[in-house]
């Protein structure tokens, strides 16, 4: 049995970090001892899981392979969850667009509402505690690992990340549209990195985090598009004329987001990595930081406990 009690590390990034991925473990091992999966604690928990993700990506080298591991036991429950949640946005998508797509809206809706009984229905209490036991047993490993090394560890993660959304960024300029949903997702994980470092402080690092939501935000309304337009192509009961108005009106809306995000996304990552990772060090030296990792350890050692079991 792993010895749930750790060396605490002695930089204080990397204390706030572990504490920060505990605490996510332990709270996504709450929620799946808790009753029904409502769409707010779906929405909220992917939304972790995606922050774990985030997290995971700015792992040392010395625990790469528990992060990736733990990258993709968790990332299993996210994708899970994403039909149940696609299945919600697919509805609000449609019903943004209700103007422009007159009466078809009306026979599209019931499909998609078909769809998303059947998607909520599939989040059945088996897989639940098996996701559970594997939340507890992760939650174990890391509560249980020494964590060393320094904080400016942590930047190459982030660096990497940044090369990753402005590679995808250069591809989308040059017209390569399949680069979206890469940028989208590299954003994600630049976003969460951006507030991790940022502390909650209002200084530039919180800046750049504002302005790349503004971003992520309408990549997020291109992907919510493509999942409407896609599932509908696929069904049978939804009639040639209606599936045409959706494309027509689905694609005006995307098209007007996308060269919005291009234009954002070229601003966002112009500078080269080497200067991102100057400028990251030069901001992240600016925070007080020992305080918070002393509050997060109490914070995570308190909720990273092993939950006692239901059912």
């Amino acid at each position: 049995m792993l010895d749930a009690t750790r060396q605490r590390p002695g930089d204080p990034w990397l204390a706030v970090w572990g504490a920060d991925i505990l605490r996510v473990l332990g709270g996504l091992t709450s929620v799946l001892q808790g009753g029904r999966l409502t769409e707010p604690v779906i929405h909220k928990s992917r939304r972790e899981l995606k922050l774990l993700r985030s997290l995971l990506r700015l792992a040392p080298a010395s625990l790469a392979v528990l992060a990736d591991d733990t990258r993709e036991v968790t990332g299993e429950w996210r994708r899970r969850l994403g039909h149940s949640r696609d299945a919600t946005v697919m509805l609000k998508t449609l019903q943004s667009l209700s103007g422009e797509l007159g009466d078809a809206a009306s026979r599209i809706g019931p499909v998609l509402s078909a769809h998303h009984r059947a998607a909520a229905a599939s989040l059945d209490r088996r897989s639940r505690r098996w996701d559970r036991d594997r939340m507890v047993r992760f939650g174990a490993i890391w509560r249980a690992l020494p964590i060393k090394g320094r904080g400016q560890d942590l930047h190459k993660g982030a660096v990497k990340t940044y090369r990753r959304a402005r590679r995808h960024t250069v591809a989308l300029e040059a017209g390569k549209e399949a680069a979206l949903h890469l940028l989208r997702k590299a954003c994600v994980d630049h976003q969460n990195h951006l507030a991790f470092f940022a502390l909650g402080a209002k200084g530039k690092v919180a800046v750049r985090h504002a302005k790349l939501k503004r971003l992520r935000d309408r990549l997020g309304l291109c992907h919510d598009l493509e999942v409407l337009r896609d599932f509908v192509r696929t069904r049978a009961d939804v009639s040639a004329e209606d599936l045409i108005r959706l494309e027509e009106a689905a694609d005006k809306r995307y098209q007007q987001l996308a060269r919005k995000s291009v234009k954002a996304a070229a601003t966002l990552f112009a500078g080269k990595p080497r200067e991102f990772e100057k400028w990251l060090a030069r901001e992240v030296g600016k925070a007080a930081i020992t305080e918070t990792a002393q509050g997060l350890h109490q914070a995570s050692d308190a909720s990273a406990e092993p939950q006692k079991r239901t059912g």
